[in-house]
């Protein structure tokens, strides 16, 4: 199958925003928790752990991009050929698939620590991050979905 280099764009622009989005969000709890309460070594260990796991994610699909995704890296001009297309392409899809085994892992480690009490996590103008950033990990994991949308191979 062919991929268009909107598709492939389309592609590195929603992972790299679901990628920032769910690192913002563990940032932010992370602070939140060890300002408000420093005395849940679990949980803090936790969004630490999945902090360094995100930023060595984020850390791959920045290599990708300057590897595959740019022509070349200083001028960040998007590869346009098809057969440069399907390369970003191939190396997308297998980049994806070994992230994908990493947040699984993820999300089942977060899944055994007990869910904070809700004044430790909320934000009254945010709401409880806690939820956002387990929506966030989940919208990672759910990335297959958006690409099916694109009518990519996943």
């Amino acid at each position: 199958m062919i991929v268009s280099a909107d598709t492939l764009w389309r592609l590195n622009h929603e992972y790299s925003n679901r990628l920032a989005k769910a690192h913002t969000y563990f940032a932010l709890l992370e602070q939140l928790v060890d300002e408000r309460d420093g005395q849940d070594e679990q949980l803090g260990a936790a969004l630490h752990y999945t902090l360094a796991h995100l930023d060595a994610l984020k850390g791959e699909h920045r290599d990708w991009r300057y590897a595959y995704f740019y022509e070349q890296p200083d001028s960040k001009r998007m590869v346009q050929t098809d057969a440069a297309i399907q390369q970003a392409l191939g190396a997308f899809v297998r980049m994806r698939s070994q992230h994908e085994r990493y947040l699984i892992d993820l999300y089942q480690a977060l899944e055994t620590i007990p869910r904070p009490h809700p004044g430790l996590t909320t934000v009254p103008a945010n709401g409880d991050l806690w939820d956002k950033t387990r929506l966030a990990l989940y919208q990672l994991l759910d990335f297959n979905n958006y690409v099916e949308t694109l009518g990519a191979p996943t």
